[in-house]
């Protein structure tokens, strides 16, 4: 079983669905970085605060599933 707090060492050689699944889980983290600040800049603002938790928990849904599709798709 994978280890799910750090990654194993990284390979060069993890073939096309491992690059695919490396750049989903790149392009997913900077979507949850990018939900993650609205999120608290709707919450400092005061404009929505169960929007800026919707946003915060759809960041870290997007960050684990983005990872888990690594795993799947790199086996790392």
């Amino acid at each position: 079983m994978p280890n799910l707090i750090w990654p194993r060492a990284l390979s060069s050689d993890v073939g096309p669905s491992g690059l695919i699944g490396r750049t989903i889980h790149w392009l997913g983290v900077v979507l949850a970085v990018g939900f993650l600040l609205t999120a608290m800049g709707f919450a400092v603002d005061g404009w929505s605060a169960p929007l800026a938790a919707e946003l915060a928990l759809g960041a870290v849904v997007m960050a684990l599933a983005a990872r888990g599709v690594r795993y799947l798709l790199a086996r790392e």
